[in-house]
């Protein structure tokens, strides 16, 4: 409770000594509201959260039977269930994933039907219990690269490189499982946007490059570094195959041409296009519909293109292009990776599993939940963590290898409709029904048919953007994403990954170690601000006001310390230089961005409160947070600032009262508001409180 009187502003010596005494272990968050509590400590843990289907197929039925309770309304958020939005989209994208999951397949360097296994019994296990509600989880183009890296690296080929991955998505499993089972979910908070931008800017040029001499025609080995690949398909460049040179670059500028008219904006904005001006334009018109399905479906029809192509150039005695050849499988066969395990790499696979744990996570987490916020619908990182595990498990009892959400698939299920894991129950069928069905198709389909859908996805995940933007707001945070992109592109994504890491921890050290501090000085309206942007800032007689816009810790204390008494010297210097015969009495520390203090920090308070003490001055601090205030109560801050000359205010303008000399110390009202606030307020380092006296 702040007291209403100045004079009761002021934490002295016998506030201290009455205040602590009186504190004892206690939870203020019990006196509150459930709903308020929950804002606190969060949602308490409940085990049908490990099935959500236990909680949202109930209300699913009650949507269908129009029959919604308020409670269904409130979870749904601003997307309510919908039937024929998840079988359409469910249907959509089950035919979009098609073509997709055999090129990742093939990107990773493994035979196409791996890409089936994987994009079947994976789907049913995040949609039972999956709680992102719009994800489309499965192979995708970062997952494949990071999985055939990791077999590269271990030298697996043929059969037991389909062991390997089925046994790197087992190790993706547990490792998820883990994480998941020790509510590991915060970890995404700590994964830097910046860093993984530029790790997934430079994922998508070393993907696209990879498919070069397959658009070629050419024969190259697989290359562990970027460079090398380009190196060697500038040898061979001059012997490409015309047909399927001329295949291969057609469908991709038919992809990328309707990626762009279905990105190109509004009705107005096409119209004054040169080119998009003469395609419809009118969102409502049958036309524009029928165009827009095209492009939502452009990778199954550029693989259906492709499949006619390929039957023209066989029926006129073409035979140059590689067709996928035979799928060696007449269905799925589910059975726990196998092969002679003495001889596994596993500490190469077991570190590349950590990655691509982390990095699946993120990528699951960026696309759902910005859909979730979106549509203001809840999500459990946690749950997360615990469905992809599940996920990959299922993936490697069906010979498959890692998969996680995928951003393309998962947008063109929120675009058509999706508002459950319905939707991805009905991709799998869609898989299922394709893999006894449509086989023997596949195993006449031009490679270099999937080879545009590749570099058409890679592409589209880089975010050169963000360089730009970084270099304008944030430099360090620049050079960040600039080293991580050039290992990437140097060595391996995993070297390039772990730079990012690194870089990024230093960074934040460095961020804490060297905060802002700031010299103040009272403006027009009274506040207190910058001396170095605001000119007109005067700063008081007789103290300097000083600001640090961070925690005290350890790695910062004494360089505040040091700045502090910078400050008083500096201040002294001009008195003099002045000759106002105005000596500095006072050091000000406004502590309103201040919201903790380590022990560290608290002894360096008093060592330089006793200098300035030796010094004829004293040390205020000031704008006291709660909890910060209770802290400094425990450790006695306020009984020797008093014994020095000093004291602990709430307000900056109690202080300036105590250095203009306006102020009554009342000790027996500081005890009584001090007494009362420390009581209310729970300490955020030792999660303990205070019991109202009785």
């Amino acid at each position: 409770m702040m007291p209403n009187n100045h004079n009761s502003n002021v934490i002295g010596k016998a506030a201290d000594a009455n205040s602590v005494s009186t504190l004892e272990a206690g939870e203020p968050e019990a006196l509150l509201p459930k709903e308020y509590r929950e804002v606190y400590t969060g949602q308490p843990f409940k085990l049908s959260a490990l099935f959500p289907p236990v909680t949202w197929l109930p209300a699913y039925i009650r949507s269908l039977r129009d029959k919604q309770t308020a409670a269904d309304a409130s979870a749904v958020g601003t997307l309510p269930f919908s039937l024929t939005g998840d079988v359409v989209a469910g249907l959509t994208v089950g035919f979009m994933l098609l073509p997709q999951c055999l090129a990742f397949a093939l990107l990773a360097g493994l035979p196409v039907r791996v890409g089936l296994y994987s994009s079947f019994l994976p789907l049913l296990a995040y949609a039972l219990f999956g709680s992102l509600r719009q994800v489309q989880v499965g192979p995708t183009a970062l997952m494949s690269l990071l999985t055939g890296g990791a077999l590269d690296a271990a030298g697996y080929v043929g059969e037991d490189r389909v062991a390997a991955a089925s046994l790197l998505a087992l190790l993706v499993a547990a490792t998820n499982l883990l994480l998941g089972i020790l509510r590991f979910g915060f970890v995404a908070d700590f994964m830097s946007h910046s860093v993984m931008a530029a790790f997934v800017s430079a994922s998508g040029i070393i993907i696209a490059t990879s498919q070069l001499k397959t658009m070629l025609g050419i024969k190259i080995p697989r290359s562990e570094y970027w460079w090398e690949t380009v190196h060697d398909l500038s040898q061979k460049v001059d012997k490409s195959d015309p047909p399927t040179f001329i295949m291969g670059f057609t469908l991709l500028f038919f992809l990328m041409s309707l990626k762009a008219w279905k990105t190109a904006g509004h009705e107005q904005k096409r119209s004054a296009h040169p080119v998009w001006r003469w395609f419809p334009r009118d969102k409502k018109s049958l036309p524009f519909r029928g165009l827009k399905l095209v492009a939502d479906l452009s990778s199954v029809v550029s693989v259906i293109l492709g499949w006619d192509w390929g039957l023209c150039y066989r029926a006129g005695g073409i035979d140059s292009v590689v067709l996928v050849g035979k799928t060696d499988t007449s269905g799925f066969e589910m059975k726990l990776p196998g092969g002679n395990l003495a001889q596994v790499d596993w500490s190469g696979l077991l570190a590349s599993a950590i990655a691509i744990c982390l990095i699946g996570f993120m990528e699951t987490v960026a696309v759902g939940g910005k859909l979730a916020a979106q549509y203001r619908y809840k999500y459990d990182p946690n749950q997360e963590l615990l469905s992809l595990g599940l996920a990959n498990a299922a993936s490697a009892v069906m010979s498959g290898f890692p998969v996680t959400g995928g951003f393309s698939r998962t947008a063109v299920n929120a675009l058509f409709g999706a508002t459950s894991q319905v939707a991805g129950g009905l991709t799998a069928l869609v898989v299922l029904v394709a893999m006894y069905a449509i086989m023997p198709v596949v195993e006449l389909l031009p490679q270099v048919a999937l080879a545009p859908l590749i570099i058409q996805g890679a592409l589209s995940v880089t975010s050169f953007h963000s360089f730009a933007t970084a270099f304008r707001t944030q430099r360090s945070e620049f050079f960040v994403m600039l080293a991580t992109f050039l290992m990437s592109m140097g060595l391996t994504v995993k070297e390039g990954l772990i730079t990012g890491f690194v870089l990024s921890a230093i960074k934040l050290m460095f961020d804490v170690a060297v905060p802002n501090m700031v010299l103040c000085g009272q403006v027009k309206d009274g506040s207190f601000r910058d001396i170095r942007h605001y000119p007109d800032a005067v700063m008081p007689d007789q103290c300097v006001i000083v600001r640090l816009d961070a925690r005290i810790s350890f790695p910062n204390a004494n360089r505040f310390q040091d700045f502090c008494l910078r400050a008083a010297m500096a201040k002294q210097s001009l008195e003099l230089a002045k000759g106002s015969g105005q000596e500095l009495k006072y050091v000000v520390m406004d502590f309103k961005s201040v919201n903790r203090i380590d022990i560290t920090g608290i002894e360096m308070l008093e060592a330089l409160a006793e200098t300035l003490h030796q010094r004829g001055q004293s040390l205020m601090l000031a704008n006291l947070k709660g909890p910060v205030a209770r802290q400094l109560a425990l450790g006695h801050v306020g009984v020797r600032l008093r014994e020095l000359g000093g004291c602990l205010c709430w307000n900056m303008e109690q202080a300036m009262g105590i250095v203009n000399g306006s102020e009554e110390l009342s000790r027996l009202e500081a005890d009584e508001a001090v007494g009362d606030l420390l009581r209310r307020v729970r300490s955020p380092s030792t999660g303990q409180g205070m019991k109202r006296r009785k």
